[in-house]
């Protein structure tokens, strides 16, 4: 076979040889170094291959030899330094592999520093180092237990001997996290959310806001969170199942947009600025149209003004999202590592910066075709409080009152959601049947509101959407770093758009032209009815 060829051959098959490297080096600098020396003694030797069908074997037996005479080599290396090594680097601190165990007279300090290095160790180097030095196993028994051979064992053992020397004298300084974790909080736009309850565990999000703005070691994080690498490796396992991290080489990098306390601070003082100067010509598009709505077919006509305000600014709001997206797309859904498509990012913080509690655009479940949308902001929380918790319980009690079914024949659970409901005044039940507090439009009558009552204060609303998350586009792309930027464009959409229609709510409440009412209503909630009638 040719040189040329078999480099072709072997190029698109690098990651098959790097592979190889990796899982009997389990370093992945040394791994590299080893995939090349593979190659270069594959096309050194190739010319002499006669059979082209012969090749793969012929690359995979001078793999072995290859990795044969690198673990000699390195253990050559290790003996050469061993014997070079100063007096005071104290070889009785951290026995060779020829020393056997560690000494039980040791004092408390050196067995500490010790186990503190052991516990930095990564997973391969630290079963070896264990077994041997502690567990006064051979490494022929190690070699058998681990699956790996005795050469590897050694190889493992010097370099695991050589990274806890170099250690032992380092003062290592936990981390600000370790002490102080921080509060990672998920936010989620898309299908079903599957990740509301993943990051329950501090950690997990202590790892997600420290490996945010570079890639760092599984060493690095344990002295950051001050967590032994055995209990660390779990969790990096799962973040990266997830989809939360992603691996760079041996290190780790956070694989999402977070929205950090800097930033909101940042884009809030503009996100106002340009809501401000639109919130009085889009009140007045809606404040002229109300006597003409009243006039529509729909439960909740009879709503004092102020009421049907809120309705009609909430639709506005939730159906200029949706102009602003089809003006200005963030994209269809990404399939999730969890399961369900969409977008996940975070804040720095327990959703200290959020303007709503909860949003549901558009909610259909499937035994209806009718639908609800409750949006919860946070400026009207005191008031209205919609609940996500037991959401789909909650979403078919909602679409049954909108369709005025019969309470009975519900579980327990339904009964105790029902209640809930009831209490927050979005249901109320008279004669067993349920009946929804809140304005519910034929299908007819609700695209005659958007479309002939409502379609300028959608526009203008839309529109402010799109220019507001632009602008927030490129701040929030100057505050995150280079691996998390092609996220930007959409989370800005997502998240700033609909943010500008909370900013757009609070504005008109501190003006005057809405006031929030004593007790719990349900201001920004409504449904639309699909029957025959409609």
């Amino acid at each position: 076979m040719d040189i040329k060829t078999a480099a072709e051959l072997l190029l698109d098959n690098l990651p098959a040889i790097y592979g190889y490297a990796v899982r009997n080096i389990f370093d992945y600098g040394d791994a590299e170094d080893l995939a090349q020396e593979i190659v270069c003694g594959v096309l050194e030797s190739v010319g002499n291959l006669n059979d082209d069908r012969a090749f793969w074997g012929y690359v995979w037996a001078t793999a072995k030899n290859t990795l044969r005479v690198y673990i000699r080599r390195e253990e050559q290396k290790r003996k050469h330094e061993k014997a070079a090594e100063n007096a005071f680097y104290l070889e009785t601190i951290i026995p060779s592999p020829e020393d056997g165990v560690l000494d039980a007279s040791q004092n408390a300090e050196e067995i500490y520093l010790i186990r503190r290095e052991l516990s930095l160790l990564s997973k391969t180097r630290r079963e070896v180092s264990v077994r041997y030095y502690i567990q006064n196993k051979s490494c022929s028994e190690i070699a058998k237990e681990l699956g790996i051979s005795v050469e590897t064992v050694k190889y493992h053992l010097f370099k695991a001997r050589a990274k806890m020397k170099e250690g032992y004298y380092m003062e290592r300084k936990l981390g600000k996290k370790s002490y102080d974790p921080g509060r990672f909080s998920v936010d989620f736009w898309g299908d079903r959310n599957h990740y509301s309850d993943f990051f329950n565990r501090k950690i997990l999000g202590a790892i997600a806001l420290a490996a945010y703005y570079a890639p760092v070691s599984a060493e690095e994080l344990s002295v950051e969170l001050g967590v032994a690498m055995p209990y660390l490796e779990d969790e990096i396992e799962a973040l990266l199942a997830a989809g939360i991290i992603t691996k760079i080489g041996g290190k780790y990098q956070t694989n999402l947009v977070i929205l950090t306390g800097e930033y909101e601070k940042e884009s809030a003082v503009t996100l106002e600025k340009l809501v401000s100067r639109r919130a009085e010509e889009i009140f007045e598009d809606i404040k002229k149209i109300v006597p003409e709505v009243r006039e529509l077919d729909f439960t909740g006509k009879n709503y004092d003004d102020n009421r049907l305000l809120f309705m009609l600014l909430n639709i506005a709001v939730v159906d200029g999202f949706i102009y602003a997206r089809n003006k200005s797309s963030y994209g269809d859904p990404k399939p999730l590592k969890l399961g369900g498509y969409g977008w996940v990012f975070g804040h720095d913080g327990d959703y200290d910066n959020s303007r709503f509690v909860g949003v549901t655009m558009h909610n259909e479940v499937p035994e209806s075709s009718s639908w609800f949308s409750a949006e919860n902001y946070r400026a009207i929380v005191n008031c209205q409080l919609w609940d996500h918790w037991r959401f789909t319980e909650k979403s078919r009690l909602m679409v049954r009152a909108i369709d005025e079914k019969c309470a009975d024949n519900l579980s327990e659970s339904e009964q105790e959601q029902l209640e809930i409901l009831i209490d927050g005044g979005f249901i109320s039940v008279n004669d067993g049947v349920m009946k929804a507090e809140f304005p519910v439009f034929t299908e007819k009558s609700y695209n005659e509101l958007t479309e002939k009552y409502l379609n300028s204060a959608v526009e203008k609303v839309g529109k402010l959407m799109i220019e507001v998350s632009d602008v927030c586009e490129k701040i929030l792309a100057a505050h995150a770093p280079a691996s998390v930027r092609d996220q930007c464009g959409a989370i800005a959409k997502i998240h700033h758009r609909l943010e500008a229609g909370a900013v757009l709510l609070e504005e008109l409440m501190t003006r005057g032209d809405l006031a929030l009412p004593a007790g719990k209503v349900p201001l920004c909630t409504f449904g639309v009815r699909r029957d025959q009638a409609g």
